[in-house]
């Protein structure tokens, strides 16, 4: 994510931005003068590395070279496999898709929820990437939620971006 951060400042990239908060919808447009505002629009996407936590070592079981049935991609299947269901980690799956090798990722999926005492959440995560320039950039991202309070009201969200490189 780093790197991809650094590209994207480097580049001078924008993004348009489209949330929804159950009836309402907003739109922004990110210009990132500084790499601070990438840091913070991809944030949520960092949460991913909890995969490679010592603790979670042995959970995951992984399967490579599952052909993708939508298109000509290969999917590396990561899934969390405990038994019981009530130490399962944050990131319950992940799908990376790729164009014959795993340096050529064409986007990324992940299950990630989180159960406390006050609330339970899901969010779908979606990165896309495209080649520019030899180069595997982030293109758009989208992250499709849930979350219900313990004593209150469920709240859906979805926020999908697509980034423009000048």
């Amino acid at each position: 994510m780093t790197a991809q951060i650094q590209f994207l400042t480097a580049a001078k990239a924008s993004a348009v931005k489209i949330a929804k908060l159950g009836d309402k919808e907003e739109t922004q447009t990110i210009k990132a003068a500084d790499s601070t505002i990438w840091v913070n629009e991809l944030e949520i996407f960092r949460e991913l590395k909890t995969l490679n936590k010592p603790i979670n070592q042995g959970i995951y079981t992984v399967e490579n070279g599952v052909p993708d049935t939508k298109s000509n991609l290969t999917i590396k299947l990561i899934t969390a496999s405990v038994a019981d269901k009530k130490h399962l980690p944050p990131v319950r799956s992940m799908k990376i898709y790729y164009h014959n090798t795993l340096k050529s990722i064409k986007r990324i999926e992940a299950q990630f929820n989180e159960i406390n005492s006050l609330y339970s959440s899901e969010r779908f995560l979606v990165m896309e990437f495209q080649d520019v320039n030899n180069k595997t950039v982030l293109s758009s991202y989208s992250v499709n939620g849930g979350q219900k309070m313990f004593l209150g009201d469920s709240v859906v969200y979805s926020v999908k971006g697509n980034i423009s490189l000048q």
